[in-house]
């Protein structure tokens, strides 16, 4: 069994799941997490999925975070994309969880799950995310392909970085193939800033 399918039997097992990422969240770290609780809750509705840490009102676009106020996840898995080390975990206590996943693509810096997905190669954790989507054959709607994409788009800026692979052009192909997503509209939601900013640049 390969470690996506893996994953995705411990997914199967928990009613209780909390997705993480990294202080200072990007698209990257945004795309995976808003399009992985929404790919739990297409499969498992019933299941109660929480995306934690600090808002990033910029990229608000991906969806709201949440807190854990009163909810018991001493029974429950974490999920933690995108963040190597633990000090930069955002939003909650490794503590408080009895089984935890780590999906990354940065080179190790600490260990600290149970399994732990980690492929410097790929050039997204959004990449990875959609590796799982395919290893597990699972169908994704618009809403999904559309975060994994900016999130794929946001840390390679548009392709240009020399870590994008024949990999990443492959698996996005496919995802546009089976999603049909508009991707040339999206790009508007990643570079919008405030009136404010642009003028401070000026």
């Amino acid at each position: 069994m390969n470690i996506y399918k893996q994953i995705f039997k411990i997914i199967k097992k928990y009613d209780t799941i909390v997705i993480a990422r990294h202080i200072g969240a990007d698209p990257d770290a945004l795309g995976s997490q808003f399009a992985l609780k929404d790919i739990i809750l297409k499969l498992f509705p019933e299941k109660k999925v929480y995306a934690v840490g600090n808002p990033a009102s910029r990229f608000k676009f991906f969806g709201n975070n949440e807190k854990l106020d009163n909810i018991d996840t001493t029974k429950g898995l974490l999920i933690v994309l995108d963040t190597p080390d633990i000090k930069r975990i955002d939003g909650v206590s490794l503590d408080n969880f009895e089984y935890v996943i780590k999906i990354d693509h940065h080179p190790i810096i600490d260990k600290y799950a149970n399994i732990e997905l980690i492929d410097d190669t790929a050039c997204s954790t959004s990449q990875l995310i959609l590796e799982f989507v395919f290893n597990n054959k699972i169908d994704i709607n618009k809403e999904i392909g559309e975060k994994i994409y900016l999130g794929i788009v946001g840390d390679t800026d548009r392709f240009l970085h020399d870590y994008t692979s024949t990999k990443t052009f492959y698996l996005v192909n496919k995802l546009l193939e089976e999603t049909k997503i508009d991707f040339t509209s999206l790009y508007k939601f990643l570079y919008q800033r405030p009136i404010s900013e642009i003028r401070f640049e000026g």
